[in-house]
């Protein structure tokens, strides 16, 4: 598929000269947008990575929905998703084929109300768009892959969790494996499982989670792979425009994340006064019962 946008980038060791705290978020999703769009090697290893294949597997990664780096986004847009068409070599027995997939990639800072909906809708949305017009025993997998500073489910802090239709009754039985939705938990590496480090899902999750140029360095000594990357990023977040646009989407955060607090707080307020009225009535109820008895006594 012809590329109309600027996928490669070339590697630069400047990176090392630098000490301390890194000044910018990794898990900014401008960040993480940009970096999937302008590095297609760093794309490939993470498309790899989360489908537990060969990078050299992967015959071509294509982003389906590419930005200009450095040009606003609309402020009400929620998320920055990252679609990417995926060619890859597979076996049908003994034999090659190649398979075709849309994978939807996301960078989510915090939970927002109505995730689960949200990206349940994303999904069904792009399974429609690829595949109107296709008959229906043709229609391409999609996929819905979120890297997530949160845990989804308390209790249950797994690293990787993988959604499917399933019978409810035999989670053997799939309806369907057309239809994926893959959340990994940044804050639950250490439930990790041996497949996720063999995978690279673990590097990937200690490089968004990096503070400091030092943890920066530290992946490097653990897994090389990941300095090409590095030096991706820090080549991006020196270019002034690209700064501005991802300050833009920490301060479109930071104003949500604060009125999501208000309201709670106010939420909060309004049940506390709420509770005080119920039991000022309850007392005044209870008085009146008190006064009724005093009058049958006297009578």
């Amino acid at each position: 598929m012809k590329k109309d946008y600027i996928h490669e980038m070339t590697y630069s060791e400047d990176w090392k000269k630098n000490v301390g705290e890194l000044g910018f978020n990794v898990r900014n999703d401008y960040l993480f947008r940009t970096l999937m769009q302008r590095d297609e090697q760093t794309l490939r290893r993470i498309v790899a990575s989360v489908m537990g294949i060969d990078p050299g597997t992967i015959r071509d990664v294509t982003v389906t929905n590419p930005i200009i780096p450095g040009q606003t986004i609309d402020d009400k847009e929620v998320a920055l998703d990252v679609r990417v068409l995926v060619e890859h070599i597979g076996l049908q027995g003994n034999k090659e084929i190649v398979n075709i997939e849309e994978i939807d990639l996301e960078m989510q800072g915090f939970i927002r109300e109505g995730w689960n909906e949200r990206t349940l809708i994303y999904l069904c949305r792009t399974f429609d768009e690829i595949n109107h017009g296709v008959p229906y025993e043709n229609a391409k997998p999609v996929w819905q892959v979120s890297f997530c500073n949160f845990t989804l489910f308390k209790g249950l802090p797994a690293f990787v969790s993988n959604f499917m239709l399933v019978n409810i009754k035999d989670v053997r039985q799939v309806y369907t494996d057309k239809f994926k939705i893959t959340n990994i938990n940044l804050n639950a590496i250490d439930f990790a499982e041996e497949k996720d480090k063999k995978s690279g899902l673990v590097y990937w999750a200690k490089l968004f989670k990096a503070e400091s140029w030092e943890d920066f360095k530290m992946i490097v000594t653990e897994n090389p792979e990941m300095e090409n990357t590095i030096s991706s990023i820090w080549q991006l977040t020196q270019n002034r425009n690209i700064r501005e646009q991802m300050l833009r989407r920490e301060e479109n955060e930071l104003n949500y994340r604060h009125m999501v607090e208000k309201t709670e707080k106010a939420n909060e307020r309004a049940d506390k006064a709420e509770r005080k009225l119920a039991e000022n009535d309850a007392y005044i109820e209870e008085l009146k019962k008190q006064i009724e008895e005093l009058k049958k006594n006297q009578n």
